[in-house]
């Protein structure tokens, strides 16, 4: 019998804002969350609505100032600072069965924060993550201390994979 798992992996990138120059960088594998294996099941059971595919797909990357080690069963941040959807389209690479999700931080976004976690959620029911509801978990992660400032951009990069 094969197993089918799930998991995860980030970068952050700390750039200079007027440079690009990378001043730092973080990679670190994540935890999985329920809403991802939710996610799945309703995608498998065919028992979903039309609305459960725009509710549960990949959409956006929320990061936060939370310390609390993750666990499987976390459904949010501990504290969410900055939420912002992920560029489209995604890159997908079906033969190794993964699918890559990137996220800038601009230098005039999320000034004044001292970021150590961040999480992987679907749509909701907006593609406006700051307003939509109804979003699930997929991952979540705590890292080192990234303190905001607008003479930097924090690159996020993350990349879900399921294995057999």
């Amino acid at each position: 019998m094969e197993t089918l798992s799930f998991k995860g992996e980030f970068t952050i990138r700390v750039r200079d804002a007027q440079t690009g120059e990378i001043l730092r960088e973080i990679k670190k594998s994540n935890l999985v969350c329920v809403g991802a294996r939710e996610s799945v099941l309703k995608l498998i059971s065919q028992q979903t609505t039309p609305d459960d595919y725009v509710l549960t797909k990949l959409w956006a990357i929320y990061s936060g100032t939370g310390t609390t080690p993750p666990t499987t069963t976390d459904t949010a941040l501990e504290t969410v600072a900055f939420k912002k959807a992920c560029d489209q389209p995604f890159t997908v690479n079906l033969s190794a069965g993964w699918v890559e999700m990137q996220m800038t931080m601009e230098s005039g976004e999320g000034n004044g924060n001292i970021y150590t976690e961040m999480g992987l959620f679907s749509r909701g029911n907006n593609d406006d993550p700051t307003i939509a509801a109804g979003a699930l978990m997929y991952s979540r992660q705590i890292h080192g201390a990234v303190e905001k400032s607008s003479s930097m951009s924090i690159e996020y990069t993350w990349r879900f994979q399921v294995t057999v």
